[in-house]
């Protein structure tokens, strides 16, 4: 396969902002604010985090960047980039941590396979915002490192995320959500210890299920614009929230209840007729081992 790439600046709402930080008390300060376990963070790699409420919702998912000196970046939506920031900062109370925004940087992301990484650009594996290698540099450094490489449409960058399960922000992942309701559970570490949020995520990782889960659908037409996906006893079964272009009409991810969470149900999208789900959820809550599931649990009732 080509290698290509994406400027996530050229998608809608992928475009980030770089938040340095600097300090003694940096790590263990993160580790209590973010659902990712900072201890395990490896230089040139990239893992993705969430900013919850003490509700176990959304705020924002970040991409945490480690490098070789063992500093720690955060990358966030540039859409609430300041309010992050200023939520960060809030929480900052007798930690030795100071944050800053650098403006400079822009990001891509490259798949499959890397790039040489050449001077002032920094790579990093990673699996969010979809599997491949996360470039961070200034302008004039991630326009040379990605010279030579076949640019990847929209489309192409859907079909990706669709392929790898990969869910988005302003997609998939929005605000008041539980991670495992939009597909996100690989930011959530279960075994690392207290964390903003990390009550309720606990309660459902032992003792039952979100309502609502992410899937695959396809169907014969490409929606114009997120559709609301029905069955027959369910006017709002769910919602299609990334689609791209497929030999057989369109492919996407939806975000549904967890009861039409079954390959083969057909839905109906207003405009596009039936809507098949392909997949069971995906980037779910797997559960305590050996413990048996509630059939939901009653946080959030949706």
């Amino acid at each position: 396969m080509t290698t290509q790439a994406v400027r996530l600046d050229a998608l809608p709402h992928q475009d980030r902002r770089l938040i340095r930080f600097a300090g003694a008390d940096l790590r263990r300060f993160l580790q209590g604010l973010l659902s990712a376990d900072i201890h395990a963070l490896r230089p040139g790699f990239a893992v993705p985090a969430a900013i919850l409420t003490v509700k176990g919702k959304l705020i924002s998912e970040v991409i945490v960047l480690c490098d070789a000196d063992d500093s720690i970046a955060l990358a966030v939506p540039a859409e609430i980039a300041a309010s992050v920031a200023g939520l960060i900062e809030r929480h900052i109370v007798m930690d030795d941590v100071t944050i800053g925004f650098d403006e400079t940087q822009r990001f891509a992301l490259v798949w499959p396979g890397s790039v040489a990484v050449v001077a002032g650009v920094h790579g990093y594996a990673t699996r969010h915002p979809a599997p491949g290698q996360l470039l961070v540099a200034d302008e004039l450094g991630l326009t040379a490192a990605l010279a030579g490489v076949t640019v990847a449409s929209e489309d192409e960058w859907n079909r990706h995320r669709v392929v790898e399960a990969a869910p988005a922000w302003g997609h998939e992942i929005v605000a008041d959500s539980f991670p495992p309701e939009v597909g996100f559970v690989a930011a959530v570490s279960y075994d690392k210890g207290c964390f903003m949020g990390q009550e309720p995520l606990a309660r459902i990782h032992a003792r039952g299920q979100v309502n609502r889960v992410m899937v695959r659908v396809r169907a014969a037409m490409l929606p114009a614009a997120p559709l609301t996906l029905a069955a027959p006893d369910r006017p709002t079964a769910g919602r299609w929230t990334t689609w791209a272009s497929d030999p057989a009409g369109a492919v996407g991810l939806a975000i549904v209840h967890r009861s039409v969470a079954v390959p083969g149900t057909l839905l109906a999208a207003e405009g596009v007729g039936a809507v098949e789900v392909c997949s069971g959820p995906l980037g779910d809550d797997p559960g305590v081992p050996g413990k048996q599931r509630a059939a939901t649990v009653q946080l959030g009732k949706r």
